[in-house]
């Protein structure tokens, strides 16, 4: 006989502590091991044996998809976060969460002892967005399989978008589905949309997902008019919104729940379009009994009670850290391997600062991200024989937040992004990105660098902050020189060209509007980012940029 008890995690705020899996490798238990057991927990606070330990936990797997809505609205990848945190810290034991990007896990295994699968993410409206990023061939037949062992499934708000081919089997699994009916270009919906605040009315009270709740009113993007089975006695309708004036029979549904003959559980909401909405203490309440109930748990008699966390507090509780950067990239020169680039300056940066840093490939996101969350940006872009304009919501955006002072660090070739003079990308030409970025690469003139390879980088400045003592050092880069821009800068540290023979600067700083910007020319490829004096520039220039040292 063996027993595993796997992953215990004493929360020190309430002293009580979470088994995330227990494994029993046999049928029976010898006494002698039971008495053992006993007396090891009951030499534990009362509190703390708020479970049982050979009980496994259920697992719930969030799943974020790609941002495509401006802030503060259609916010996955924070809802995400926020939700694991609520969870991780609510008074509900016996459950353990986990969260995914990009709509997918990196790694499907993931899903194969999953509990409940909850997706929040885009779905596909007619020929618009794409569809919810599991409704592939490929990907469905993964989730059948776990939908098969009796998997839950949680969809949230744009996530019940549905095509009627993939629609059969969400009718299956979680019960309902937005149907747009064609993808002729024309919305000839049969499902509809109404953004309103009006009362909530609650059809099934005694359903546990509605335990605790009081009668409330919430301003929200509605779907409704949802697509149900006709009939489908497995389906409870959770909150109902009479004001929509849908259908006779269903049509006001805004939240549903199902059980199924396979064990699973079903749990949908249309609503979660504002992220304000997280401060409503029913409308969380709601959404994290539904979590818990469709994942198999036991929701307690008053709900599930969690408080409502600021991205601060989200960005401390999963990363202990207690600030965020958002690194753009994704679309750059053949030559500049981003791919392998980013995730070496994220590394450096978390290292040696309290800086967590979110990795985005769309450049867009600069509006539809909440720039508010972060200290600072970092650019490691250019768009290369891209000449599609940044949009103007984007570019307001980014002035916006170096005008309210927000941190820039800008590497290497991001200099020559939005520049008329790149090849086949004239068209993106952005004249205020010369005011951001003072000293740019000027295809028209001579700017240039020298071959790739070893040289020698002396600090000329090791009194700020970000020079501060970093020792002369040698790195494998491209050596720019002739950048082009006349506006003042502080040069930090410079180089010998052997093209120029001139000592060329390789980094500066000065101030855009009220925001600091870092600005440095190397940074090539992965082994530019391999010098540990490089590394320490790169962490004190975040803290610099962040305004750490105010």
């Amino acid at each position: 006989m063996r027993i595993k008890i796997e992953d215990p995690v004493v929360d020190e705020k309430d002293n009580k502590m979470r088994i995330n899996s227990v494994n029993i490798m046999s049928k029976s238990i010898p006494f002698q091991l039971l008495f053992l057991l006993y007396l090891t927990f009951s030499s534990l606070p009362a509190e703390a044996v708020a479970f049982d330990p050979l009980v496994k936990a259920k697992k719930i797997v969030l799943i974020a998809g790609p941002k495509s809505h401006g802030p503060k609205a259609h916010e996955y990848i924070k809802s995400v976060r926020l939700m694991k945190t609520m969870l991780d810290n609510s008074n509900v034991e016996g459950i353990a969460t986990e969260i995914h990007f990009n709509g997918w896990p990196e790694d499907p295994l993931t899903l194969e002892d999953a509990d409940l699968i909850l997706y929040i993410s885009d779905g596909r409206d007619g020929p618009l967005f794409d569809e919810v990023p599991f409704m592939t061939n490929d990907r469905m037949e993964v989730m059948k399989r776990q939908m098969d062992r009796g998997c839950g499934l949680s969809l949230i708000h744009f996530s019940t978008f549905a095509s009627d081919e993939m629609g059969e089997k969400v009718l299956d699994w979680g019960g309902g589905y937005f149907d747009w009916q064609d993808d002729q270009g024309e919305r000839n919906w049969y499902s509809a949309i109404k953004t309103m605040e009006s009362e909530l009315v609650f059809p099934n009270a005694d359903h546990p997902i509605l335990s605790g709740l009081q009668p409330f009113k919430l301003k929200d993007e509605y779907y409704y008019n949802i697509r149900f089975q006709d009939p489908d006695n497995r389906l409870k309708g959770i909150a109902e919104l009479p004001a929509l004036g849908g259908r006779e029979e269903g049509g006001n549904t805004v939240a549903w729940a199902v059980e199924r003959q396979d064990g699973g559980r079903g749990f949908s909401t249309t609503m979660g379009h504002f992220y304000s909405n997280w401060k409503n203490a029913n409308y969380r309440k709601m959404i994290l009994n539904g979590i818990v109930w469709a994942a198999g748990a036991d929701v307690p008699t008053s709900g599930v009670e969690a408080k409502f966390y600021e991205d601060e507090e989200v960005t401390q509780h999963l990363y202990q850290k207690s600030r965020k950067a958002l690194l753009l990239t994704g679309n750059h020169h053949p030559a500049h391997p981003w791919q392998e680039t980013s995730p070496l300056i994220k590394s450096a940066i978390e290292s040696n600062s309290d800086f967590y840093v979110d990795i985005s490939t769309n450049i867009e996101n600069l509006s539809q991200y909440d720039l508010d969350d972060y200290d600072a940006l970092i650019l490691n872009y250019a768009n290369w024989e891209d000449p599609n304009q940044l949009s103007d919501k984007s570019k307001d955006s980014f002035v916006n937040y170096l005008n309210q002072g927000g941190g820039l660090m800008v590497l290497h070739f991001a200099n020559g992004a939005f520049h008329s003079s790149l090849p086949n990308a004239g068209e993106s030409d952005w004249p205020e990105y010369r005011e951001i970025v003072r000293r740019i690469w000027d295809h028209d003139a001579d700017s240039g660098h020298d071959k790739y390879g070893e040289f020698s980088v002396h600090i000329s400045n090791s009194k700020h902050p970000i020079t501060s003592g970093v020792k002369d050092f040698s790195t494998f880069d491209e050596l720019y020189f002739n950048q082009k821009g006349d506006q003042p800068i502080v040069p930090l540290f410079s180089a010998r060209s052997t093209v120029t023979g001139k000592d060329e600067p390789l980094a500066w700083v000065y101030n855009y509007g009220e925001g600091r910007v870092f600005q440095t020319l190397l940074g090539h490829d992965a082994k530019s980012f391999s010098t540990p004096e490089f590394q320490q520039i790169l962490s004190n220039a975040i803290n610099w940029v962040g305004r750490d040292n105010d």
